[in-house]
């Protein structure tokens, strides 16, 4: 039985989810919404699709929205969709606040509705093939660095790039934070452009996590260290090197080049059957609610210290 799924923002990630999910032989796009006219005929032309001038017109028909706009929009619109009985998707982060994606969390198990949150980078295949190996991280290392695109302004570096890798110890260490402490500066923007975090978590992990929209190039990696063993991802090319400690002899190296990816499809595929009942999302409500809840205890730290 086919889905109704309502898009709501068309900005570059609006865009491409629309893209993936008119692809989709189970969906159907019930309605599309911007507030650009221009932008919404425009895609509504290309796929065929109802547009909406109001977001609440483009939901009356649907039982899933994917909500893609500006984050300080999210709480509100997202609110309503599952006050009215609709699954959501966020693109991250959840929320600006806290409280706010603690509210929609409550409202959606309340209803029995799926509230996911856009982490992609959980089902990036490296990260999904190292996670049957990793046991007891004891040290991370994230990088995450961009050439400055001019996108996503509305929020610092932390909550547009940083949250990514936060998500991804969060799940991986599965612990209190203990203690951290963060850095970080402005650069093009009147927001932190680029950010340097240490958390320490309650079982002694440490976890050195760096951000950037400011760079010459660009990276997205992941390392995780173990007594043992270390594990080196490459979240851009899908690509992970396994490095396991041999007494008396030489490590063993084990490389994994996935054949390719696409995990905003995979993200998507996972909600629309997760709405149909076939599954739970990898990333919940209460995940988007953590990384958020992290990424503000560094914003704050971050802010201290540029206030002094």
């Amino acid at each position: 039985m086919p889905v109704n799924i309502a898009l709501i923002g068309l900005g570059h990630m609006g865009r491409i989810h629309l893209g993936k999910l008119c692809s989709f032989e189970d969906v159907t796009v019930s309605g599309i919404a911007d507030i650009d006219p221009a932008l919404t005929g425009e895609y509504a032309a290309k796929y065929t699709v109802p547009s909406f001038s109001s977001y609440s017109d483009a939901i009356s028909e649907a039982t899933c929205a994917v909500i893609a706009t500006p984050t300080e929009s999210h709480y509100s619109i997202a609110k309503d969709c599952l006050e009215r009985g609709i699954h959501v998707f966020l693109e991250k982060p959840i929320t600006v606040l806290p409280e706010e994606a603690a509210e929609l969390v409550a409202i959606a198990a309340a209803k029995g509705l799926i509230l996911q949150v856009g982490h992609l980078e959980r089902l990036n295949p490296a990260l999904i093939r190292a996670l049957p190996l990793i046991k007891k991280p004891l040290l991370i290392e994230a990088r995450r660095v961009s050439p400055f695109t001019g996108r996503s302004t509305d929020v610092d570096v932390v909550l547009d790039v940083m949250i990514h890798d936060l998500d991804l110890v969060l799940s991986l260490v599965g612990e209190d934070v203990k203690d951290l402490s963060a850095e970080g500066i402005p650069f093009m923007t009147e927001q932190t452009d680029v950010a340097s975090a240490r958390i320490e978590f309650a079982g002694g992990c440490v976890a050195n996590v760096t951000a950037s929209r400011v760079s010459t190039y660009r990276e997205r990696s992941l390392t995780v260290y173990e007594r043992d063993r270390y594990f080196s991802l490459d979240l851009m090319q899908g690509k992970l090197v396994s490095i396991v400690r041999n007494e008396g002899t030489q490590p063993d190296i084990t490389e994994y080049t996935s054949p390719g990816m696409d995990p905003v499809r995979d993200e998507l595929l996972q909600f629309v059957r997760a709405a149909g009942g076939r599954g739970t999302p990898g990333v919940s409500g209460i995940d988007g609610l953590k990384a958020l809840d992290l990424a503000n205890r560094i914003r704050s730290c971050i802010a201290d210290k540029q206030g002094a």
